[in-house]
């Protein structure tokens, strides 16, 4: 990923490597992913909507790789796989967007896009179980142990 802190070690002079959403710290993948005050915020709501209580602070490959225990059921896994990528991929579109358009996010909205958009991979994808889409917003947690 294109990450100031990357960009700036390739010899692209930014003068800039601070993250541009919270101005808090290097703009490296895991800050941009994950450690951010505006994606650590919303890892937690994603958290919250599925019950698994406090996001930790885990690297953002250890999240890809799949190493959260949150299901023991193959499609569980599935399911959760792609809403931690479904995330991520919000996260990186919202900062674009903000950096080359000023356009601020706000975490609920980022929410909203990512039940949907991980409600539409997943009910595409998978014929054999049916994915109630209130039952998604509500408590999407039952799905992990199907």
């Amino acid at each position: 990923m294109p990450v100031k802190m990357k960009l700036d070690k390739r010899g692209i002079d930014l003068h800039l490597v601070r993250c541009p959403l919270c101005d808090d710290g290097l703009e490296t993948v895991d800050h941009s992913l994950i450690f951010c005050n505006h994606s650590l915020d919303l890892w937690n709501r994603v958290f919250g909507w599925w019950n698994l209580g406090q996001f930790s602070n885990l690297s953002m490959g250890e999240i890809l790789r799949g190493n959260l225990p949150v299901s023991s059921s193959s499609f569980g896994k599935k399911i959760w796989e792609a809403v931690e990528w479904v995330c991520a991929y919000f996260i990186w579109k919202n900062r674009n967007n903000m950096v080359f358009h000023g356009k601020c996010w706000t975490t609920p909205v980022a929410l909203n896009e990512i039940q949907i958009k991980s409600f539409g991979w997943i009910s595409r994808r998978e014929k054999r179980k049916k994915i109630d889409w209130f039952s998604w917003l509500s408590n999407p947690s039952i799905y992990l142990n199907m």
